[in-house]
């Protein structure tokens, strides 16, 4: 009796199990069938991207949404970060010991994190068919005793700016020397219209650059071949007295230039307030955009010794304590293709790294575009150091003072060379 009951209760038993999967095949009928699992340990690529603009956060959700669809095999994960806190973040995550596998950096912080032995030589990640599709000048300064260490991200060079209009009331043509800058400036100046001649940058990230401009067309120079500091020289003093005597002596610049940052003489420009200002290639496409009515044209750097641009590239580099270096290459391989590259040049207004994008009838076809090409060659880089980002600091506290006239420009030059020296022996 008792072994019949208990078939009789297990009987029960399959026949509710048989009952309750009806009822869920019949909940699920019509259903699609779930995606499978992911994999526990699939390798996870972190990415911390530098903001370019505000286009860069929905540039880069749709590059990681790519990125899933060609590797859903590979997580990733993307960190935005602004220029002015990106250095702060990268020595933040390095002090932490947890730095990301790829981070977007400039070439003048590249050097650095070389020099603290932090990244991770990619020759042996990249054949020789894609590196024959980049320009050389381009790889050349994120290669360091013959090793590969980054990628170039953004290409970029340095035009004049002028607006048509007001320039049209000052004679008519950009000015292509020093003279002729300051003629120029002082008759587009009307501070009753709150309208200046010609923007000087001095708060922020690139006050320094700026100050380079001047240095660079007047024969001058940060550091020379064997790596002294020689901002004490008479071109580099000439330089600077020349920016500060266009606010100050001349009166032809927007008021307290120590409070002007690149976006915020842009947007003076944009308003039709600024006759000229040096920006790189992204301008245009703003001024297109957002002044349509802005009659703007291009013309290089005002000379004095010399006609120069400055040459910028940013890098992404791999750092060497990644754990999933295989991953993080496969990414750098899809984020270089060349249609992708196209897109963030066509985004973000910069110029190709790579000579097959650079073909692309978008870019051939441009005249803004060709410009700032044509002008690469007679651009020139910032010098290499691993403590370049100390040293550019200094300078920017020497142009800061000079503006503020807290210290006249030799003062200025003569103790950020001394600061400098004493950067530049330890190194």
């Amino acid at each position: 009796m008792k072994r019949m009951m208990w078939w009789g209760l297990l009987l029960l038993a399959v026949m509710a199990g048989l009952a309750g999967c009806s009822k869920q095949e019949a909940q699920n009928a019509g259903q699609p069938p779930s995606a499978p699992s992911a994999p526990r340990n699939r390798p996870k690529v972190r990415f911390l991207a530098m903001e370019y603009d505000t286009n860069t956060r929905p540039y880069m959700e749709k590059v990681k949404a790519d990125f899933a669809k060609a590797h859903p095999e590979i997580d990733l994960d993307i960190e935005i970060v602004s220029w002015d806190q990106g250095h702060e973040k990268l020595a933040t995550y390095i002090a932490g010991k947890r730095p990301p596998d790829l981070a977007n950096v400039a070439t003048i912080w590249l050097s650095e994190y070389v020099g603290m032995g932090k990244v991770e030589p990619l020759d042996a990640y990249m054949k020789e068919s894609m590196r024959k599709e980049f320009f050389p000048f381009t790889l050349e300064r994120a290669s360091y005793d013959g090793k590969l260490y980054g990628l170039p991200f953004a290409v970029s060079a340095r035009a004049l700016y002028y607006n048509k209009d007001l320039l049209a009331k000052a004679g008519g043509r950009p000015p292509k020397n020093w003279d002729e800058l300051v003629a120029v400036s002082k008759k587009i100046t009307d501070p009753a219209r709150k309208v200046y001649g010609f923007g000087v940058q001095g708060a922020k990230v690139e006050t320094d650059t700026y100050f380079y401009y001047f240095l660079w067309a007047n024969g001058g120079d940060i550091v020379n071949d064997q790596g002294e500091c020689i901002l004490h020289r008479p071109e580099a003093v000439e330089a600077l007295q020349f920016e500060v005597d266009l606010a100050h002596k001349h009166k032809a610049t927007q008021p307290e230039p120590t409070g002007s940052n690149r976006e915020g003489l842009q947007d003076l420009f944009k308003t039709g307030r600024l006759g000229m200002m040096i920006t790189g290639p992204w301008f245009w496409q703003m001024l297109d955009k957002e002044a349509p009515d802005t009659h703007y044209g291009l013309a290089p750097v005002p000379k004095n010794k010399e006609q120069i641009t400055m040459r910028v590239t940013d890098n992404v580099m791999m750092f060497n304590t990644s754990e999933n270096k295989e991953a993080a290459w496969k990414f750098l391989e899809f984020l270089y293709e060349d249609a992708r590259r196209l897109e963030f040049d066509k985004t973000f207004g910069m110029l190709p790294e790579k000579e097959t994008v650079a073909r692309d009838a978008y870019i051939q076809q441009n005249p803004n575009w060709k410009f700032f090409m044509d002008l690469l060659p007679i651009g020139k880089f910032q010098p290499r150091h691993k403590d370049w980002e100390r040293i550019s600091q200094e300078v920017i506290k020497a142009v800061q003072a000079a503006l503020l006239k807290e210290k006249t420009p030799r003062q200025a030059l003569d103790e950020a060379k001394t600061r400098i020296d004493g950067i530049l022996k330890k190194g």
